[in-house]
């Protein structure tokens, strides 16, 4: 495994004997794949952080530091220009305007042909690669062409513009193809796949929905993976002897004000550092209560201090100070302390144990690793999270005070509502912030990423070995087809049967598969169920735009009109009818407690689990010498369940009308119950019907329950993604072929 990223993960220092000495940096993501690449013996490519200087690959327990060497005017260009002062402001929401110079552009290539070339040196046959951020956004597509045999993967660790947003730059199509190189394209946030997912589509020779696009015979899936820290380790050092004793003499030196409210950032014009002090300075102004007896510390890490925009944002930040210590600060005691330097991260620690109050206030972040990294030190329990609604962690930890940065007095509300809590509610906060991020850690983070880019070939070749003899060969005949559709039932089929039917749930894999294959070019999905349709969305769980829901055995959800998803209308004779069905079941299931009645828009289902086998003999009985003899009323009989509808309607005539809908070329159908034969008997030679379970059926292929059907769906997507990359490639090989990136370095 090779990780390839803007600066290696130790600082290298040369000796004046011509030795080299390391010392590791700190950071989430150094903790995370240390041990994974040292484990394999991997290489982490980087540079060392000091323009011109030549150093040889570097061995360090068990992992190989491999540095490529910058020069002074490529930092300046490359890092400096086209990374900070062009992409940076861009991907944070043009918080800043960007500047676009076309002698920092061929730096940015040249820098990453050489990160590229670096990484094919050294890489194994078939290594898996992991490229970081968007100072190497070319690199994937330069390593493809050198090194078609790696598993390449990239990870985006800032925020992803929106269409609008990334169109302004004038080289948008080669970074958008330079990132289309990899296999896996990771982002923090759902927006910011979509977003790349979207402008692929409008700006290269890519096909596919979703997360999932093929792009010159290749299958390139795009998800979000949002990144946590070591939250562990954050416990463990605020825990320390040390440090707990470092923050109590913190707060002695501060003079043990009431509330003490912290910023720790590095000095960027994107972390919103102004607000939060035009906040606390209107509250002194004011004479607030909740100010009374409060001091804020603000750390700003000094950062890109040679960009014209940084040397102005320090100047602000610190007039800033200046002139609230000026106002309201007194001798020895001022309002806020500042410091510009770095700290060791015992130090950092302290401080977040001493804060009562964090203000976490970007105008954009990709995540914000300091607003964990706080909620992970609260070890004691305590303390507020004040968190700006445009980070990525405000997704995750919702117990937070959201505040909109750009509203400084909803953010002067936030603060004083912070510094006011009662304790009880602080706790509980906090101890929901808390169980987000132990759990959700970098180390899982990095394992389900690598999980992702690593184990999509050797989880479906598990799946295809967990099936019957026979399966896979028929799915794959099935899959050749041009136009697929993908139909499941619900009940026994992708949920499991339970006895409370409200209960139910599909499973999480099967869900997974299915919105897989929803996303895969000329392949259609959806379930067929005989619930109400307004219920599946939320038995299904999550979004589910991307399916095609057909209720009620085929009486909602089908039309002629392919937008339309209403049900088939009622004349007055079949409402009247339906009213007095439903009176006359609500009578029998009244003398039966444990009978559920799950009312539709065309029938009534009569759910007869959780009876014994007597009274489930006795209701069937009545209902099947009742109502199910009346004009009109139509029976169908599933497990442990009896459906009565006004409407004439199976699941058959679902698949008829779905195939004719989406000129379907082949159909799988999957089903358990008796209900689920007309679907069988619908299917004609091209198409494939798997039966789930037990018992008769017309179904040409059984598995045993819905477990296996979820090996059935990752086998089936597997073949599928793969039928239709090639597929894709034979069109793509008409088309003209897209030009070289030497070609794109002299576009102006």
């Amino acid at each position: 495994m090779v990780v390839v990223a803007n600066r290696l993960p130790f600082d290298i220092e040369l000796q004046p004997d011509g030795s080299t000495t390391t010392r590791q940096s700190p950071g989430g993501l150094v903790t995370a794949l240390e041990p994974i690449l040292s484990k394999r013996s991997g290489a982490w490519i980087g540079w060392s952080g000091t323009p011109d200087l030549h150093l040889d690959p570097v061995p360090t327990d068990g992992l190989t530091l491999v540095p490529v060497e910058l020069s002074a005017k490529e930092v300046e260009q490359y890092y400096e220009g086209f990374s900070n002062a062009t992409l940076w402001p861009l991907y944070h929401d043009a918080v800043a305007e960007s500047e676009f110079h076309r002698i920092w552009w061929d730096a940015y290539v040249a820098v990453n042909r050489r990160f590229a070339e670096r990484a094919a040196q050294v890489a194994a046959p078939g290594a898996t690669v992991w490229v970081h951020d968007y100072q190497l956004q070319l690199v994937p597509q330069l390593l493809r062409a050198l090194r078609p045999d790696l598993r390449i993967g990239f990870f985006l660790h800032i925020p992803f513009p929106p269409t609008e947003l990334f169109n302004r730059l004038p080289w948008r199509s080669q970074i958008i193809r330079g990132l289309l190189g990899a296999d896996l394209i990771g982002f923090q946030l759902p927006g910011g796949a979509r977003n790349f997912s979207r402008l692929a589509r409008n700006l290269s020779d890519v096909e596919g929905k979703g997360g999932t696009l093929y792009h010159q015979g290749r299958t390139v899936l795009v998800d979000a993976f949002p990144i946590s820290i070591d939250s562990a380790a954050m416990a463990r050092l605020v825990g320390t002897p040390e440090v707990r004793a470092s923050a109590r003499q913190l707060r002695d030196e501060l003079g043990n004000p009431h509330r003490i409210i912290l910023g720790v950032d590095r000095l960027d014009y994107t972390k919103g550092i102004d607000v939060r002090l035009r906040a606390f300075s209107e509250l002194l102004a004011e004479k607030d209560p909740s100010v009374e007896s409060a001091v804020m510390i603000q750390i700003a890490t000094p950062s890109r201090e040679r960009l014209n925009s940084y040397v102005r944002m320090r100047e602000q930040i610190e007039r800033q100070v200046g002139a609230i210590n000026g106002n309201f600060g007194r001798i020895g005691a001022p309002a806020v302390h500042y410091l510009h330097q770095s700290l060791p991260r015992e130090d950092l620690a302290a401080f977040y144990a001493a804060a009562d109050v964090m203000t976490v206030t970007p105008f954009r972040d990709g995540m914000n690793l300091v607003a964990k990294e706080y909620v992970a030190s609260r070890v004691t329990g305590g303390g507020v999270l004040l968190l700006s609604e445009f980070t990525g962690a405000a997704r995750e930890l919702k117990t937070a005070l959201m505040v909109n940065p750009y509203d400084t007095d909803g953010v002067k509300d936030a603060l004083r509502t912070a510094l006011t809590m009662p304790a009880a509610e602080a706790r509980r906060r906090m101890r929901v912030l808390r169980r987000q991020v132990l759990v959700n850690d970098v180390e899982r983070w990095a394992g389900r990423y690598l999980a992702t880019l690593e184990g999509a070939l050797d989880q479906w070749r598990a799946a295809a070995d967990r099936l019957p003899p026979g399966v896979v060969d028929q799915l794959t005949q099935t899959a050749t087809t041009q136009r697929l559709l993908v139909a499941v039932d619900f009940d026994g089929t992708i949920a499991p049967i339970v006895d409370d039917p409200a209960a139910a749930r599909p499973l999480d894999v099967s869900m997974s598969a299915l919105h897989q294959l929803a996303a895969i070019t000329g392949t259609e999905v959806a379930v067929i169920s005989g619930r109400a349709r307004a219920l599946l969305p939320e038995l299904l769980g999550g979004d589910v735009s991307d399916l095609h829901l057909v209720g009620s055995h085929g009486a909602e959800g089908i039309s002629a009109d392919p937008e339309a998803e209403g049900t088939l209308a009622l004349d007055a004779t079949a409402r009247a009818r339906l009213g007095e069905l439903r009176r006359t079941l609500q009578q029998i299931a009244a003398e039966y407690p444990a009978v559920g009645l799950e009312l539709k828009p065309t029938g009534i289902a009569v759910h007869l689990r959780g009876l014994s086998e007597r009274a489930t003999a006795v209701v069937a009985e009545e209902i099947e010498e009742g109502p199910a003899t009346w004009p009109g009323v139509h029976l169908i009989r599933g497990k442990q369940v009896l459906e009565l509808t006004v409407i004439s309607t199976d699941k058959g005539r679902a698949v008829d009308a779905l195939r004719k809908r989406y000129s379907a070329t082949g159909v799988l159908f999957i089903g358990d119950d008796v209900t689920d034969e007309n679907a069988f008997a619908a299917l004609r030679d091209a198409d494939l019907g798997v039966k789930v379970g037990a018992g008769v059926s017309g179904a040409t292929a059984r598995v045993a329950d819905p477990e296996a059907v979820a090996d059935l769906l990752i086998a089936l997507t597997a073949i599928r993604r793969q039928q239709m990359s090639h597929v894709v490639a034979g069109a793509a090989r008409v088309q003209p072929p897209a030009p070289p990136l030497d070609a794109l370095e002299a576009t102006r």
